[in-house]
């Protein structure tokens, strides 16, 4: 997972030079009028644009991201023209990335790039294998992938993404980096393309032109710059493509032979409306993800506000959730970190949150009990700016009080308000609330969802998003759904002189925060229980195991305490539940033959309703693991690149648990 990043000397002239692959990184003579020359204008993206600004997405592809240089270039063009698509999605790949070190000391080379150098490197990351999302406006996304391109390709799920429509080839020279410009990859670059894709290149290498043509492209020599005689252009030809579905009831799958029932529809919608249920941090995200779109959304809630269940406790922490061994649910929850801690960031430079970047300390002996987590494993996968393992003295300095033993530590972490969140999320001007409603039925009648609070009808939508916790299982088409409820209660008590010292966030039996308008909150009780009525006995269980955290007497308080019950919604395997509803009853007939052969072979892909996804059991890495689960299916909703790979997104799908429970019976 975590990442080699690039071997990086410095020429004479200023120049990055990389050791890895013995080439400059652009072009000695004028790397920007060359960017613009190659890539800009012999894509026409001009002309492109200007011609389609009617249509919703313009879709980039890159290999061999680099400096970020003629990303940079699309960015400022894209900004400059009036007449454009709704919105601009750049796919970049990189195998070694630049540190954002050596990135800054680039840019400084291109001072009529800065703006939007500086919309790039706010939110650039350069560690961790995998796609990274970086939201940079409301109009231009950008996904950068870390690792080997072709493995990378492999694992994205070209089947449920829209074309791309325009690549970039700017790895280094075919001479030292053989393997961005072999055949296989071409072919990958070719299966996501359509007959409207272009795609060009400074290299006009015989090797690079025959696998082009081997993998269906037209390939022409065009005009070089400067010094070279010639770059490469090339086009997909044009071939009878189906037209798009002309309803939502029409869905485009690509059959997987292996496991059929993850196969994603491709729906196509219309109308740009949704409507989500439940306005806690999984509901409010997806909200937000969607009208970032352009989406008109409704969210409705059974509360009389936002963040009214387990999204209103007074504070959570964000830190990742840390795995021994490289795995999909690893990458996903450290994506998930670090796309939160992005937006974050984004969203408070617009908003203003309640969002305290002070750290997070979890104690050694409190974490993974079952399967304790191992230095020399943890430093193979995650780089020092996620965790750092600290002593007894050097976590007891950072937390600016004693503790009881080492600690690892998030430097990047810290606690957050979750209502100020939901707030946030709940501001754009394409949301519309509807609170104090609870929604009890969900029925399919003419292509469209009606949505009823007892016996009256609420409203009708194309999309509907369910993300209200533990009751998503009061709807009939969830019912029997693999979560658990789980009761927590928190505490406030009052700070005292010693305990105002605490400086970050400290996770043990409990996680206590730093006093905030003098009063610490203790974080959570766990009980597999419904009961809504505070306790006083979990009162002192909570002060208690807090303050076992620290190495000294009387650092907490027992007096005047505040508490607060809420209700968590797990799954057996801990992981969220995200993507579309299947219809269970028909996914369990079509593969009741799993109960008999585990390995057998079916022809059919899966059943899901139309326009019906679900966003729920998010457990206590709901802060962490909600912002990009509601970036996930806003991207497939709206047909857009998918910010998770193929192995995450069916660690995620809810038909996993039946599949697992098919085979399990034979």
């Amino acid at each position: 997972m975590k990442i080699e990043n690039a071997k990086v000397t410095w020429l004479e002239s200023g120049l990055p030079y990389s050791t890895q692959f013995q080439d400059i990184y652009y072009s000695q003579d004028d790397a920007v009028a060359e960017s613009q020359h190659v890539f800009l204008q012999a894509n026409k993206l001009k002309q492109r644009w200007e011609h389609d600004s009617s249509s919703a997405t313009f879709h980039i592809g890159e290999l061999g991201f680099g400096s970020g240089l003629n990303f940079l270039q699309v960015m400022k063009l894209w900004q400059k023209l009036d007449k454009r698509p709704g919105h601009l999605h750049y796919i970049a790949f990189e195998k070694h990335p630049l540190t954002i070190e050596e990135m800054q000391r680039i840019h400084l080379r291109w001072p009529h790039l800065a703006a939007q150098s500086a919309e790039l490197l706010e939110q650039y990351t350069d560690h961790s294998e995998g796609c990274h999302r970086l939201p940079l406006t409301n109009e231009i996304t950008l996904d950068v992938y870390y690792g080997d391109a072709h493995e990378q390709l492999n694992r994205r799920m070209t089947d449920a993404c829209p074309a791309i429509q325009c690549w970039f080839l700017d790895g280094f020279s075919p001479a030292n980096n053989t393997q961005l410009w072999e055949e296989p990859l071409m072919r990958l670059l070719a299966s996501c393309s359509d007959e409207a894709t272009t795609l060009s290149s400074y290299s006009v290498a015989g090797k690079v032109r025959t696998a082009l043509k081997n993998a269906g492209f037209e390939v022409s020599k065009i005009e070089g710059f400067g010094r070279k005689r010639h770059s490469l252009f090339a086009r997909m030809p044009a071939i009878a493509i189906p037209p798009p579905p002309a309803n939502p009831s029409e869905i485009k799958t690509l059959q997987r032979l292996d496991s059929p029932w993850f196969t994603l529809p491709k729906p196509h919608f219309k109308a740009r409306t949704a409507v989500v249920i439940g306005a806690g941090l999984a509901g409010c995200s997806t909200a937000h993800s969607l009208a970032q779109r352009g989406w008109q959304v409704t969210v409705v809630d059974a509360g009389h506000k936002p963040a009214s269940g387990a999204s209103g406790n007074a504070q959570m922490a964000l830190r990742c959730r840390l795995f021994n061994a490289a795995s999909p649910e690893a990458q996903f929850f450290l994506h998930a970190y670090l796309f939160a801690l992005r937006q974050f960031k984004q969203i408070n430079r617009h908003h203003g949150i309640a969002w305290n970047p002070c750290g997070v300390l979890q104690l050694s002996n409190a974490m993974n009990k079952r399967n304790p987590l191992q230095l020399e494993k943890l430093q193979q996968l995650y780089s020092a700016q996620i965790v750092q393992q600290l002593s007894k003295d050097q976590a007891s300095s950072k937390a600016g009080i004693a503790l009881r033993e080492e600690a690892w530590l998030f430097p990047s972490g810290g606690a957050m308000k979750p209502a100020s969140l939901c707030e946030a999320y709940l501001a754009h001007s394409n949301i519309s609330c509807v609170f104090t409603t609870r929604i009890t039925k969900l029925n399919r009648t003419n292509e469209k969802w009606q949505l009823s609070a007892g016996q009256t009808q609420v409203i009708d939508a194309d999309v509907v998003v369910v993300a209200n916790s533990h009751s998503a299982e009061q709807l009939d088409q969830f019912a029997g759904l693999p979560v658990q409820t789980l009761r927590g209660q928190t505490s406030e008590i009052p700070a005292n002189q010693i305990s105002n010292k605490l400086e970050c966030v400290v996770s043990g039996g409990r996680t206590v925060f730093p006093a905030s308008e003098d009063r610490h909150l203790l974080s959570a009780s766990y009980a597999n229980s419904c009961q809504l009525q505070p306790r006083a006995a979990d009162t002192h269980e909570n002060i208690v195991v807090a303050a076992a955290n620290f190495a000294g007497a009387d650092i907490l308080s027992e007096d005047a305490a505040v508490e607060r019950v809420s209700l968590r919604c797990n799954s057996p395997d801990r992981l969220p539940l995200v993507g579309m509803a299947p219809d269970l009853e028909k996914m369990r007939t079509r593969y009741a033959g799993l109960s008999r052969n585990a390995k057998a072979k079916f022809n059919s892909t899966g059943e899901y309703y139309a326009g019906l996804y679900l966003n729920v059991a998010h457990g206590s890495n709901g802060l962490a693991s909600c912002p990009l689960s509601a970036e996930f299916l806003a991207s497939l909703i709206a047909n857009e690149n998918l910010p998770l790979n193929r192995d995450i997104i069916e660690c995620l799908n809810p038909t996993r648990f039946l599949i697992k429970d098919l085979k399990k019976q034979r």
